[in-house]
Parts: structure tokens; sequence; C-alpha cells
């Protein structure tokens, strides 16, 4: 993160650089040309300052019951597990919600925004660097403790850096 913010500082420093050497060098302009000039410069740094870079595919871990007893995870709500795995990689509840990555839980805060699921349970759950949003796919809304679904998790910029189909199972 600091690096970007460091880099989009050095490309506003070299293009404000060039608009000041630019400014003292050959003939005087015109105000409407001057204000062009300056409309060009700044969308420059506009569209520096929008780049995204890529993004970095996460490889959430199965959460463990020693994880659950380790990091006190305990709690109703519901567990995603992709494709046809039995290891969930995702427990929710009415509040927050875990991922694993790298060995230990990443927590996340419910958006109360969101669609309800099961058990007080949310959609989507926002952290400090990632985004999750978990959806049912098979279409039966009455199937509430069981079902297939959908994660989607993104970084900062929105970019997908993970995503998975399996099977939803609620509980308390």
């Amino acid at each position: 993160m600091w690096r970007s913010c460091l880099d989009g500082s050095r490309i506003i420093a070299v293009a404000i650089g060039a608009l000041l050497l630019t400014a003292g060098c050959g003939e005087k302009k015109s105000a409407v040309e001057k204000r062009a000039e300056d409309d060009r410069a700044i969308a420059q740094v506009n569209a520096a300052q929008e780049i995204k870079p890529p993004p970095k595919p996460i490889e959430p871990q199965p959460i463990l019951f020693g994880d659950i007893q380790k990091y006190d995870l305990f709690g109703a709500g519901c567990a995603f597990a992709p494709g046809n795995s039995m290891g969930a990689v995702l427990l929710t509840r009415d509040k927050v919600a875990y991922l694993l990555l790298d060995g230990r839980p990443v927590r996340f805060a419910s958006d109360p925004g969101s669609t309800k699921l099961p058990l007080g349970t949310f959609s989507r759950y926002v952290g400090k660097e990632l985004a999750l949003s978990l959806t049912r796919t098979d279409g039966d809304a009455n199937a509430a403790t069981r079902w297939a679904g959908h994660l989607v998790v993104t970084d900062p910029y929105d970019q997908v850096v993970y995503q998975a189909d399996g099977q939803v199972q609620c509980g308390a």
C-alpha cells in the first residue's frame, strides 16, 4: 500500500516539475493555451493515480477444528466449502466472518445492508484489505441449512482475488 502511495507521489512530483520547467521556457502563452495545458497535465496525473496494480490471488485454507479452538471461532452461522471439499474456507457469523490465510484467521465485519442469510448471517463482509460476497447459486431460497453457493473475494481495487462454487452449510 505504501509503495503505491509513494509511486503516486513520485508521478505527481515529476508532473509538477515538468510543468514548472516548461512554464519558464519559450514564448508567452495565452490564458486559454495555459489553461488547456494545465488541464492536460492534471488529466495525466489523475490517470496515473487511477492505475490499479494487478490482483494478487489468495488461497484460503480449510479452517479445521483445531483452528476453531485455537482462535475461538465458535458460534452459530454458516460455513462455505469450495467444490466438493468438506473443508470450510469461510465461516460467517452475525457480525463477523473469517477466512484462513497463511495459517491465520482474517476477520471481516458484516455488511448489515446486504442480503440476510440463515442464522443472522449476511451475504457481504468487509475487511481491512479484502471484501467477500457469499451468494446462493441453487435458487432454492427455502433451503435453510445446506445450499449451493458462490464465494467471491475482492481486493481494495474491487478486483477478484478468489472465487469458488461450493456448498454452504449453516448451523449452531
